[in-house]
C-alpha cells in the first residue's frame, strides 16, 4: 500500500485525503492515499483535531504519537506515527480499515 510509508523500525508516514462536513467518519482505501469522511467541518482546526482523534483511537497511540508533518491546511496531508515499539506495517494497514 502506497499510503503508508516506513522510515525506520518505529516510524511511519501515512498519506491522507481528508473529506469534511461529512455525515459519518470512515476510512477508504484507494491504493495511493486513505481518504478520510469526518464529521467536523475545517473551522478552527477541528477537523485536524477529530482525524488524529481518530487515527489515534483506531491505533490505540498517545496524542505525543502522531503529528501532521504537512497539510495542515490542505485536504491532503501527510500524518508521522511514532510507535513505541517495531511496528508492522500489515498491522497497522489492518487496524486503520477496521
Amino acid at each position: 500500500m502506497k499510503f503508508l510509508e516506513q522510515r525506520s523500525n518505529n516510524n511511519f508516514v501515512l498519506r491522507l485525503n481528508v473529506k469534511t462536513n461529512s455525515r459519518s467518519q470512515k476510512i477508504i482505501n484507494n491504493g495511493d492515499v486513505l481518504t478520510i469522511f469526518l464529521k467536523s467541518k475545517p473551522v478552527q482546526n477541528k477537523a485536524n483535531i477529530e482525524l488524529l482523534s481518530l487515527i489515534k483511537n483506531k491505533l490505540n497511540i498517545s496524542s505525543s504519537q502522531i503529528q501532521i508533518i504537512s497539510g495542515s491546511r490542505s485536504r491532503d496531508k501527510s500524518i508521522k506515527i511514532t510507535l513505541k515499539e517495531n511496528g508492522d506495517k500489515e498491522e497497522i494497514i489492518k487496524k486503520l480499515l477496521i
